[in-house]
């Protein structure tokens, strides 16, 4: 299946519930049985319309590229805020939510192929430090640890999310704005407070 096809409705529903299960399970523990049950279709037409579990996860990774692809864009146009504290909670705002709305994706390609997301990051990371070390330079900071500080964070408060965990942070929100008020100390050279 090439990824410029337009897939149906019963592809859309198989990669849906392939990624939920790839997600959660991981590709080897994974089985077809398992994703054609979550897809409400049968093992025979998840075996027709993508042929292996390989085919199918690879269209489901396919899928997951373009679709962070089209939504990056949302991070980039934050760029023309100039403070830096307004600039951190907004970038940090719209962030968490773009991992938490592609979590799955983020998740599997974090358990199951890397190299995938990694040149995505990457683009990112290099932007932020860009800006950062532009808008706000500050010789004490390495502006791209600072980035995979923040998308550490996030991604991790947002396992605890996805899952309906509150062990990690007990105060979701109260989570983020502390995170932004620490980065914000560190841009401003200021002691943390508390």
């Amino acid at each position: 299946m090439k990824e410029n096809d337009k897939k149906t409705e019963t592809e859309e529903k198989i990669l849906d519930a392939a990624l939920k299960v790839f997600a959660r399970k991981g590709f080897d523990a994974a089985t077809t049985r398992v994703i054609a049950e979550e897809s409400g279709y049968t093992e025979m037409t998840l075996f027709r319309k993508f042929g292996t579990k390989k085919n199918l996860f690879d269209e489901v990774m396919n899928r997951g590229n373009l679709q962070i692809e089209e939504d990056s864009g949302k991070l980039s146009v934050l760029t023309d805020i100039k403070d830096a504290g307004e600039f951190l909670r907004s970038f940090v705002k719209t962030l968490d939510e773009f991992v938490f709305q592609n979590f799955e994706y983020f998740h599997l390609t974090i358990i199951e192929d890397s190299s995938t997301i990694k040149p995505m990051v990457r683009i990112t990371i290099d932007n932020l430090t860009e800006y950062f070390s532009k808008n706000f330079p500050n010789k004490e900071i390495d502006y791209t640890s600072f980035g995979y500080s923040i998308s550490t964070f996030i991604y991790y408060l947002n396992i605890d999310r996805y899952y309906g965990r509150k062990a990690t942070f007990e105060n979701y929100d109260e989570s983020l704005d502390k995170l932004v008020d620490i980065l914000n100390c560190m841009l401003e050279n200021k002691k943390i407070k508390g």
